[in-house]
């Protein structure tokens, strides 16, 4: 499995993208950063988009997206997630005042669905993946991939919770690549809290006991601002993205 890093902050700063994980230059885990990263001909391959909540840093280039897909004349274009993110995108995304509403320039119903994710393990593109809920907004979701036996999460934005870390302990070691987000330091657990993100402590805490020696942990969706305190608390065997990086497992 190719896993594409085209954007990881957790908000926007001068040399620092949204989240947006390209996965076998097919499957797009979130739009944040996707338009701004890739140059057009790469587009093409796209044809399933997994939103794991409709924050703006998550989606902000998703309408973007769609125009150029749509302008490459694509068929079968999938946007998916948790049926509170669908609606959410279909009342105050592509509603015709925001962005325009794409079904009414796909006449055919060829071009473009929103639908829900379907419930336990499904096949796209290649891939066996899973959808699991999380602690955040209404409607918030992880993702599980899977190839050749060898599995991916990604926590998406969450805060702390006891079904994310027993799924994790389920995969053993067949999980390769546990990215999580640290959204902030451990300083700030009370903002955290409220916000429904994980710090260095927080993430320790939950992995202590559950995680496989051989599964790399990869940390993700950093603020910018507070990126060295981060990092700075992190284990040595605990690594860290930017943006850019390329991990194959």
């Amino acid at each position: 499995m190719k896993i594409e890093i085209l954007g990881c902050s957790g908000s926007v700063m001068q040399g620092f993208n949204t989240t947006s994980i390209l996965i076998n230059n097919k499957i797009l885990i979130d739009a944040g950063s996707v338009m701004s990263v890739l140059p057009y001909s790469a587009l093409e391959g796209i044809r399933s988009i997994l939103i794991t909540h409709p924050h703006i840093d998550h989606i902000k280039e998703l309408p973007f997206l769609v125009d150029a897909l749509f302008g490459q004349k694509a068929h079968g274009i999938r946007i998916m997630g948790s049926q509170a993110t669908i609606e959410a995108l279909k009342a105050h995304v592509f509603n015709g005042l925001i962005w325009p509403d794409m079904a009414e320039f796909d006449t055919d119903r060829s071009f473009l669905s929103l639908e829900p994710v379907s419930q336990g393990w499904f096949d796209l593109e290649g891939i066996r993946v899973m959808a699991f809920a999380e602690n955040h907004i209404d409607g918030s979701l992880g993702y599980v991939l899977c190839e050749e036996g060898k599995y991916a999460l990604f926590t998406g934005d969450t805060g702390s919770h006891k079904d994310l870390f027993d799924l994790i302990k389920s995969l053993g070691s067949d999980l390769k690549a546990c990215f999580v987000e640290a959204s902030f330091p451990s300083s700030m657990g009370a903002i955290a809290a409220i916000t429904q993100h994980l710090t260095p402590e927080l993430i320790m805490k939950g992995l202590n006991g559950v995680l496989s020696p051989s599964t790399r942990v990869i940390i993700y969706h950093i603020k910018p601002k507070h990126m060295e305190e981060v990092v700075a608390e992190l284990p040595k065997r605990y690594e860290y993205i930017r943006g850019g990086e390329v991990i194959t497992i």
